[in-house]
């Protein structure tokens, strides 16, 4: 492992370490061809308690395209906590944390968000802290204020009653399925049996049932398109598929009264009729129609990284291209701090919506 001492550049070469936020070290880990200045970095946000070894088959993926951040949160992976270790973990919180980290690392903007589930969550909070600082967002089968009826007892009561002791990863066939090798798949699950592992995951799940959606909704960015004129891009899996799988094994295994299985079967039909729309909505978050992107997969339950890696790959892509055009944005916001933002906004971004719309690449 890389020390962080001394100062380590971030814009070449693989390179991790654990760099200290002041109350506890984190680590992060970057790969992918030179980073000139003022082009854009892929930040990733995973999932509610996952570690960035679930990620191992994306990375190779973007790598010889984008520049790629990846860290673990408090807790996670190879990342230190907080002493004493905290019981709740917020959304905002882990937006503050990414923060310091990337201060204290000296790794500057622009960034592009890739987030997972819950990390769809945080992505947005950090986004809110640097309004700026964002010149696209991906989201893979994430969370928004719109994903659950009650997030507060979300998986609800009759669904836990009728997994049970069912196997999640056996039920859905992601421990068969997943691309993962044997010895990634070994290190994912090594990782969330540890005793930190699961201490980071109790508070995190507090900050999830605690009010992150109702704080990020009061912010009300999908009203206001937050992220401006820039680049977004959904990507909503099959997720009914994963809790009919484990529905159907619960039944099987004779779990759950007849009310929780009504119950369950309903979750699982609004699921199929209306998760699509409610996905579809984070679109709002850009305020151009042509920049966003909206991709359904059949093939993948929920976690899409680990099943189809090569779709997160290509929405990336298609994000962060063409660098030179964020180049420009940012080159001329820092050189002509005279000029009025609306005029520099108006006049890159034009070029930016022609490119992605047009696939004129001579603008």
């Amino acid at each position: 492992m890389v020390q962080s001492n001394p100062p380590i550049d971030w814009s070449t070469g693989s390179k991790s370490a654990l760099v200290s936020i002041g109350t506890h070290s984190l680590h992060l880990s970057i790969s992918g061809p030179l980073r000139p200045p003022n082009t854009p970095l892929i930040v990733l946000m995973t999932g509610h308690s996952s570690s960035t070894l679930e990620w191992a088959a994306l990375i190779p993926l973007i790598a010889p395209f984008a520049r790629i951040l990846t860290y673990d949160r408090s807790g996670l992976g190879k990342s230190e906590t907080k002493s004493p270790p905290p019981t709740i973990t917020t959304a905002v919180s882990v937006a503050q944390e990414l923060s310091a980290l990337l201060k204290a690392a000296d790794i500057p903007p622009p960034y592009i968000m890739l987030a997972h589930s819950w990390g769809g969550i945080l992505a947005r909070e950090f986004l809110h802290l640097h309004p700026t600082d964002i010149v696209g967002m991906v989201f893979v089968d994430a969370n928004s204020e719109h994903t659950f009826a009650n997030p507060s007892t979300f998986p609800y009561p009759c669904m836990n009653a009728i997994q049970g002791s069912v196997s999640y990863i056996e039920a859905t066939g992601l421990a068969a399925d997943t691309i993962l090798s044997q010895e990634q798949g070994a290190a994912v699950m090594q990782e969330n049996t540890r005793p930190g592992h699961l201490e980071a995951e109790k508070a995190e799940a507090a900050g999830f049932h605690g009010g992150d959606f109702d704080v990020l909704q009061e912010k009300r960015q999908l009203e206001t398109h937050a992220l401006g004129k820039w680049p977004v891009s959904v990507i909503h899996a099959n997720g009914a598929r994963d809790f009919q799988a484990v529905y159907d094994a619960g039944v099987a295994a004779g779990n759950g009264t007849e009310e929780e299985r009504r119950l369950f079967r309903e979750f699982i039909a609004d699921l199929v009729e209306n998760g699509g729309e409610r996905a579809r909505r984070i679109l709002d978050l850009s305020s151009d129609e042509r920049l966003r992107r909206f991709r359904e997969t059949k093939k993948s339950g929920h976690n899409v990284q680990m099943l189809e890696p090569e779709l997160i790959a290509d929405e990336v892509r298609c994000c962060s291209q063409p660098q030179s055009l964020i180049y420009a944005a940012y080159i001329r916001r820092a050189t002509e701090v005279r000029t009025p933002s609306e005029s520099i906004h108006l006049d890159v971004k034009w070029l930016w919506r022609r490119w992605l719309v047009s696939g004129d690449k001579e603008v």
